[in-house]
């Protein structure tokens, strides 16, 4: 007996959804919503050209000629002279590979001098003799001769102005430097060699 009523219930249930009306509503199914994916686009990287500038060199003007008679200069007769600047020595060193050389390997230990001479005449080769000073140990107020310098060099024309580098031996200090300088414009076979310089110190100091 269940199992007819059950039957029966299913039958009943079929008949109702058959006999629903032809013109009732129906629901017309609603698209799902569907998300679409933007193209990422990624543009290349440029990479800038890396652009290697060369450095500038400074380099010092040459020397221009000194008119005559040189202005500024000390004379004595028909001779001339002057003390170079640190600036017009390192101008006058590009033009004089000695110079230029030796203000390298020398001056940066040892006091230097570089002087200006020049000659009416003209000579075969320069003598220069000078003093080292320094500080006086037993007076700091006082300067006394530490040595004596001779310096030989090539000769010059007339009214040419050269540039002479006086070097000696005495370590760079405070209150050390070379002065009291005399140029000679020789004639004829020079005493020693040429460029030269002869550093002797003073007795008391030897």
């Amino acid at each position: 007996m269940r199992k007819l009523v059950s039957l029966a219930v299913v039958a009943c249930l079929v008949v109702s959804v058959i006999s629903v009306p032809a013109n009732a509503a129906t629901t017309k199914p609603t698209p799902k919503p569907t998300t679409t994916k933007a193209k990422v686009v990624t543009k290349p990287v440029v990479k800038k050209k890396v652009v290697y500038r060369k450095k500038k060199k400074v380099t010092l003007k040459p020397k221009a000629p000194i008119k005559w008679p040189p202005p500024s200069f000390e004379k004595k007769d028909d001779l001339y002279a002057k003390t170079a600047t640190p600036k017009e020595l390192l101008i006058a060193a590009t033009e004089n590979k000695y110079i230029q050389s030796k203000l390298i390997s020398e001056c940066h230990k040892t006091a230097c001098l570089g002087i200006f001479v020049g000659s009416e005449t003209g000579c075969d080769w320069w003598e220069i003799n000078s003093n080292v000073l320094g500080i006086d140990p037993n007076n700091p107020t006082e300067r006394i001769i530490f040595g004596s310098l001779i310096t030989l060099a090539p000769g010059s024309k007339a009214k040419k102005v050269t540039t002479i580098l006086l070097i000696s031996d005495e370590p760079i200090a405070d209150g050390l430097g070379i002065g009291a300088y005399t140029a000679n414009c020789r004639i004829g076979s020079p005493i020693g060699k040429i460029p030269s310089d002869t550093y002797t110190k003073s007795p008391a100091r030897s």
